[in-house]
């Protein structure tokens, strides 16, 4: 089973995984640098939206229209009034979500993101930040996959872009996506890692105990930049 998901910068991953007996709607991460502050920013369908608003016990409970065109919605985090802001922005199907810290209010946040051109896509939205927003160099893009396992709990993906393409000789066992290996045995979280040219993937078992199960599904994973 496979799946096409693009990143918040643009660039388009292929995931395949044959172990798959499911593979919902991914949510793809990265983070803006606002002046030099970091602003995490998430893309997801309306259900990825309505989760975290509810893990986070947040309510959008106002708008207003950038200057660039997208209506910005936006409410207190965990409905605090002296929190930071939860928003919310659509582009095409997908909501393009975060929350900021206390001392940013919405006037400062709404021009940062008015610098930021908002572009759908069938696999997902483009950001193409200007101005003074930037990338962060502190940070790479992400798209987070579960895998509904035919055999066992859930996997999750963290598939991670790389910077600057990785070689063949990384450490790890050879396998049809790359390679393979597992995290050190003192970790408290458990995890295995794919690595592939252009991306790093992250298996994250649904049960520490099923780091075989994570094994078993990257081993037969590929990630590929299309």
């Amino acid at each position: 089973m496979h799946t096409t998901r693009r990143l918040l910068n643009g660039d388009t991953v292929v995931i395949d995984v044959p172990a798959a007996a499911g593979l919902p709607p991914a949510t793809a991460v990265s983070v803006l640098s606002l002046d030099g502050r970091e602003l995490e920013v998430t893309s997801g369908g309306e259900e990825a939206l309505d989760f975290y608003l509810s893990l986070s016990g947040s309510r959008l409970t106002g708008q207003l229209a950038l200057r660039s065109g997208p209506l910005l919605r936006h409410g207190r985090h965990g409905d605090d009034p002296e929190g930071g802001l939860v928003f919310s922005v659509a582009v095409g199907d997908h909501q393009v979500f975060g929350f900021t810290t206390p001392d940013l209010d919405v006037e400062a946040l709404a021009g940062y993101l008015a610098e930021v051109t908002f572009e759908p896509g069938p696999h997902g939205p483009a950001l193409r930040p200007g101005g003074r927003v930037t990338w962060s160099p502190n940070r790479t893009h992400t798209v987070a996959q579960v895998v509904d396992a035919s055999a066992g709990p859930g996997v999750l993906l963290d598939v991670r872009r790389t910077v600057t393409p990785r070689m063949s000789r990384s450490a790890g066992l050879p396998v049809r996506g790359g390679r393979l290996s597992r995290s050190d045995p003192q970790e408290r979280h458990p995890y295995a890692i794919l690595e592939a040219r252009d991306f790093v993937t992250y298996g994250i078992p649904g049960d520490e105990d099923d780091l075989d199960l994570v094994a078993a599904v990257l081993a037969e994973t590929t990630t590929e930049l299309r």
